[in-house]
């Protein structure tokens, strides 16, 4: 957590913070939603759970605000979202804003974010990450306890088809990339997408850059070797030319003489 604002108004705040959260009446779980999957084992499974959306756990909050005000019923404490998008994630702090102006932002809330192309998407996990953050700020349980539930829902990239790996589209730079195309680039020597290919990923698009990269290197196996076998060869040629360097380009032409006393009192 961060806190903004004078030391001696952090008292203040924390009243103000009580008095909100004493009068918060926890949100009625209204929306039913199914999940069902295959566990690792392949054993199937689905259950249902109720969850307060955004809009609840918003009234919930605002009423309790309402009701902590001061002496003359001026509200006394507030809240606003701090929202940051990325090409792979989307992250959401709450701010917890108080008249005093002593303001303290929650921990991050982070969720990858697979479709970051599609505008759409994009907003429902940002609604979705709102939630979940003004939950934990004012502690409500927006949803069933389905902890158990969610460790059955482990994800799970698939393993896809050299049709979809064709096909496969990425977030890069802003705009959608066959990720295909994107990974020639890296090997061609393009630094950014070389550095996009270094970023961490969604699974299900790390596991199309690990197929792609498999991919590559059937249709390049000796890379490596051939590389190497150039480097050699560079290696000797050099080493050629430095041997020519060093020979004497006259000593062909030169004769010996007998020693002069007098030259060699010169040297």
């Amino acid at each position: 957590m961060e806190f903004y604002g004078r030391e001696e108004d952090r008292a203040k705040w924390a009243m103000h913070y009580a008095q909100v959260k004493a009068n918060i009446r926890q949100p009625r779980r209204t929306h039913n939603v199914t999940v069902s999957g295959t566990t690792k084992q392949g054993k199937p499974y689905s259950y249902d759970y109720r969850y307060a959306d955004l809009a609840d756990v918003d009234k919930a909050v605002m009423e309790g605000i309402k009701e902590a005000t001061d002496e003359n019923g001026n509200i006394t404490f507030s809240y606003l979202f701090d929202i940051e998008t990325t090409n792979t994630a989307v992250g959401v702090q709450t701010l917890l804003v108080d008249a005093s102006g002593f303001t303290v932002k929650t921990n991050k809330i982070v969720f990858q974010n697979s479709k970051a192309y599609d505008a759409q998407a994009t907003a429902s996990l940002i609604s979705y990450a709102k939630r979940y953050s003004l939950s934990g700020a004012f502690g409500i349980a927006a949803d069933d306890d389905n902890d158990i539930q969610d460790q059955k829902t482990i994800y799970e990239p698939r393993v896809l088809t050299k049709q979809e790996l064709e096909d496969y589209k990425v977030y890069y730079n802003g705009i959608q990339a066959n990720l295909y195309d994107l990974y020639q680039e890296a090997k061609d020597g393009i630094k950014d997408a070389q550095n996009w290919l270094k970023e961490p990923h969604t699974p299900q698009d790390a596991q199309a850059i690990h197929q792609i990269a498999q991919i590559f290197k059937k249709k390049h196996p000796g890379t490596k070797e051939s590389d190497k076998a150039k480097k050699d060869a560079l290696d000797k040629i050099q080493q050629s030319r430095t041997e020519e360097a060093k020979k004497d380009p006259f000593a062909e032409k030169k004769v010996e003489v007998d020693s002069d006393p007098v030259t060699d009192s010169l040297f």
